[in-house]
């Protein structure tokens, strides 16, 4: 309980330079985890038309985001040294680890607002569940941009950092949409994202 209410003040904002690095790491892996667990609540909403895709999403979301993060954090960590940004690999990581668990954290608040429209409007629940993931990656993006913003303040090179960040962003963004096409289906409706890049970009 220390260690969420620790993730929780962090993510939200509060001071995390007094931490030390075993400490860093131990909210890390807390926030991993939290977050898969969060995003699995997700999943369970949005394929609760059907007990069989339900339980599938179960497993199929929080993969498909600790998935795209693993394959979008080596070339983040790269940038960060090539450019020689004053910002620890370690500090880099706890904050991406954060900002994803408060990406999940939406998706698992939006969760049953997701279910009860989709088990009651046949218009309102493919929006609102394609919605709460937009709402969740924005947010996860803005906690993550301000996290590394709080760390490296006043630093030279300071936009090395950032620039970090948003590559880190764009690739988590380009890999999530890849693998939610391996994934699919994962909503109970056909979207545009069922068919990866070549579904979204040929239109």
């Amino acid at each position: 309980m220390t260690n969420l209410s620790q993730l929780m003040s962090v993510t939200c904002g509060g001071d995390a330079r007094v931490e030390t690095r075993a400490h860093q790491v131990m909210l890390t892996i807390t926030a991993l985890f939290a977050a898969l667990l969060l995003s699995s609540l997700w999943g369970l909403a949005a394929g609760s038309t059907s007990a069989t895709l339900a339980l599938s999403n179960a497993y199929k979301v929080p993969m498909v985001i600790l998935l795209s993060a693993l394959t979008a954090l080596p070339a983040g960590l790269v940038a960060l040294r090539l450019l020689a940004s004053p910002l620890p690999a370690h500090q880099l990581v706890s904050s991406f680890a954060t900002s994803i668990f408060g990406g999940t954290l939406v998706l698992a608040t939006l969760a049953p607002l997701v279910a009860i429209y989709y088990h009651t409007s046949s218009k309102a629940g493919l929006p609102l569940a394609l919605g709460s993931v937009f709402v969740a990656l924005a947010t996860a993006s803005l906690l993550f941009g301000r996290a590394v913003a709080r760390r490296v303040g006043g630093q030279p090179k300071r936009l090395a950092s950032l620039f970090a960040v948003g590559l880190l962003v764009v690739l988590f963004l380009t890999a999530l949409l890849q693998f939610v096409a391996m994934a699919s289906p994962i909503i109970g409706s056909v979207t545009p994202f069922d068919g990866g890049f070549d579904s979204v970009f040929s239109r």
